[in-house]
């Protein structure tokens, strides 16, 4: 049975034909969750920071006092708001951060403490404290207790308050020593409980998984397999190829960060002669140009030789997903994750999520069960990055090379 992608709007990205909406897959997710809204409750009078006295200091006596009424009204709203971007996970974390900071004296969105470190203490405590007891009093994993931040985080930002994370209003990464937290964190899990390696016997059964000649959305599902196969052979991580929530270093890489060899000549991404489709058969090496992607040194070029397999081809892989962004115009900077789809009901740019992937080895790994063992349940997005460094491990690569990322260009495939 092969499967085809739902909308990019569904928050369940890969579902079986026959499945009608509501009904739940394998990993227990359904494939049209019903839309519900989640109430956000936060203690904090957002009228301390508006003063109708003050904006309508010249307005007549019964335009303010109506002004007033209407204000208070909208900002009542405002602060027990309903929202389609607050997701129940995430406002029970809220829950527990407003309880937090009620027990220490300060509203939900610390409007009151006016330095950005001071905040950030707060954040710590927190984040220490939730990954003791979780949200059912056991203890979580250093990936829970970052989107529990990040869901605190965004809350208080959908209030108009500046995210505390932050080191400042506008910046794309966390404070430098959250996320030193956050790492030491991930260093202390359990390695048996961490990510289970996905092996190339589930990344070849993807082509019979995935339906990639639906009319809709089968040329989303190749693009997500070029995409799997690109982060098998790079050692990449979800942040690093699809539109991620993560807040680490680590960034996306764009089309002008791609080079292909073809025929011999070394054309970077938006300029390869990708017109023919025949041309991917003609690349004989493909790499990457990291920049500020984690253990990676800025302009290294990490490559791979092409072999003799049509799908199972890093270079042919990155070639496929280069000529995709070049025949739909995609601009240089454009990140890779980005796919085009051209059905009349869906035509324009969707960015591939890590459910995309996930959802992808899972249903190959579920046909795929009797024969390797591997429970779909152990394997996400990323699986692809401990999978390709145990792949090159059992061909006699060193550790040290595979640790910094040298390896494919010490033994390219």
């Amino acid at each position: 049975m092969q499967l085809r992608l739902l909308p990019p709007t569904s928050p369940s990205l890969l579902s079986p034909r026959h499945l009608p909406p509501g009904t739940r897959q394998h990993h227990g997710g359904r494939c049209f969750p019903p839309a519900t809204s989640h109430r956000l409750c936060l203690p904090v009078p957002l009228h301390t920071a508006l003063s109708a006295s003050l904006t309508l200091g010249t307005a007549p006596a019964a335009a303010r006092d109506l002004f007033r009424v209407d204000l208070s009204t909208a900002l009542q709203t405002a602060t027990n708001s309903t929202t389609s971007k607050t997701r129940n996970a995430e406002s029970k974390v809220f829950a527990l951060w407003r309880a937090f900071c009620q027990a220490h004296g300060h509203d939900a969105t610390l409007c009151r403490i006016p330095k950005s470190e001071d905040k950030l203490c707060y954040m710590l405590v927190f984040a220490l404290r939730f990954r003791q007891t979780g949200q059912t009093n056991n203890p979580v994993r250093s990936g829970s207790v970052d989107k529990a931040l990040l869901a605190v985080g965004k809350g208080i930002a959908n209030l108009g308050i500046n995210d505390p994370r932050k080191p400042y209003p506008g910046a794309q990464h966390n404070h430098p020593l959250l996320t030193a937290f956050l790492k030491r964190l991930s260093d202390d899990d359990d390695p048996a409980s961490r990510t289970y390696p996905a092996n190339i016997t589930i990344i070849q059964g993807l082509l019979a998984a995935l339906d990639t000649e639906d009319p809709v959305f089968g040329a989303l599902n190749a693009y997500v397999i070029d995409l799997i196969i690109v982060a098998f052979f790079w050692l990449l991580r979800p942040a690093e190829y699809l539109l991620s929530d993560s807040e680490g270093r680590s960034q996306a890489f764009r089309f002008c960060d791609i080079h292909l060899t073809i025929d011999g000549t070394v054309f970077v991404g938006p300029s390869a002669p990708l017109n023919d489709r025949n041309t991917i058969q003609r690349i004989s090496h493909a790499t990457l140009t990291f920049l500020d992607q984690k253990n990676a040194v800025r302009g290294e070029q990490v490559g791979h030789r092409a072999n003799n397999n049509p799908f199972l081809c890093p270079a042919k892989a990155l070639g496929r997903i280069a000529r995709h962004l070049r025949i739909h115009n995609a601009a240089p900077q454009d990140p890779i994750y980005l796919h085009f789809n051209t059905h009349p009901g869906h035509t324009g740019w969707h960015p591939v999520k890590p459910p995309f992937v996930t959802n992808a080895l899972r249903h190959s790994a579920t046909r795929l069960e009797p024969t390797t063992g591997i429970s779909p349940w152990l394997l996400s997005a990323r699986s692809l990055r401990p999978g390709g460094a145990t792949a090159l491990l059992c061909a006699g690569v060193d550790k040290d090379h595979i640790e910094q990322r040298q390896a494919p260009l010490a033994k390219s495939s």
